[in-house]
């Protein structure tokens, strides 16, 4: 039993040399997939499980640059007009979701943004809580919707053990340096048959595969990891969770992901309409500077965004979706 414990706990060892130990399997055999859009970072993939890690990861003390301001935009409103609307409806959908896994009771958001998921909960009678890296991520939820929002590192804040009914990483895990970790602090947390719930990218997916280094969901190198469905059950497992149910249709994210990657594929400048889609002071590109690009985009879109609806069915049909969404218990 030690010797096994030592195996499925390799987050603290090898993890500088080359290739890396995997922090899932345990497994020496990562191998480079390619080299990521962005310059000076490539990606590797276990060939054991799957696990893929954005290589070389980027020091605790540096990965704060890669989330400035625009990032989060002016009092964090991200998006446009409709497109802010469109998130509403999403957050409430899945906090209706939750509502019909979860008890009643606390509830924890790990990495909540603006506090939408929580806000609705807390409407359907839950006590929401949040957790956030910076005042900055945090404001929107603790000072428009006051919700009990701590900044900080997960993995140290303080909390009552066997607390939560529901822990949440909805697209944070892959932001953690140490998931494996984090995944064993939400388990501390959570009460007894308490619900985890996941939602990452897809790194085993149809547009995943066929993008590259272009995928839409990468994000490096604010994404850590890149898991699959496989590396994220092998892990879950292991942590001694129980899934109950995985999705691979996801009409929020999964869409986009063929939409934007179709773009970055053929030339474009790098998540162009998603910067466009953004909110002024969230934009990283200008309308103006780029107007033939911006109409080219435009002109574009309808025949783009037909063929990505298509394929988000297809792929989810296929067990191949773009995100996909974990749901487990506590064991």
């Amino acid at each position: 039993m030690t010797k096994t414990a030592s195996r499925f706990s390799p987050e603290k060892e090898h993890q500088t040399q080359h290739p890396p130990r995997c922090v899932v399997c345990g497994s020496f055999s990562a191998r480079k997939s390619f080299d990521a859009a962005e310059k000076g970072f490539s990606l590797l993939s276990c060939a054991d499980c799957g696990l893929g890690r954005t290589w070389p990861a980027v020091p605790a003390s540096e990965i704060g640059g890669w989330y400035p301001e625009t990032y989060y935009g002016k009092e964090n409103v991200r998006f446009n007009p409709l497109f802010e609307k469109m998130t509403h409806l999403f957050q409430w959908r899945r906090a209706r979701v939750l509502h019909n896994r979860v008890p009643r009771g606390p509830v924890l958001d790990v990495g909540c943004g603006r506090g939408f998921l929580l806000s609705f909960l807390r409407s359907l009678g839950y006590e929401p809580h949040g957790i956030e890296l910076t005042e900055t991520a945090a404001w929107h939820a603790r000072n428009r919707l006051k919700i009990d929002v701590m900044t900080g590192d997960f993995l140290t804040l303080p909390h009552q053990k066997e607390r939560f009914q529901a822990v949440v990483f909805w697209h944070t895990l892959e932001h953690f340096a140490q998931p494996v970790e984090a995944v064993a602090r939400a388990r501390e947390l959570l009460k007894p048959g308490g619900l985890l719930a996941i939602a990452v990218p897809n790194s085993e997916s149809l547009q995943a595969r066929l993008f590259g280094r272009f995928w839409f969901h990468l994000d490096v190198p604010r994404h850590y990891w890149h898991f699959g469905a496989r590396s994220l059950e092998q892990l879950l497992t292991r942590q001694h969770f129980r899934i109950v149910q995985t999705d691979h249709f996801c009409f929020e994210q999964n869409p986009y992901g063929w939409l934007q990657s179709l773009y970055n594929a053929l030339g474009f400048d790098f998540n162009f309409l998603y910067s466009l889609l953004k909110n002024r002071s969230a934009r990283t590109l200008r309308l103006r500077e780029h107007p033939v690009l911006a109409l080219v985009t435009v002109a574009l879109l309808p025949a783009f965004l037909g063929l990505s609806l298509v394929m988000t069915f297809v792929e989810a049909a296929l067990r191949m979706g773009g995100t996909i969404e974990v749901y487990a218990l506590k064991e």
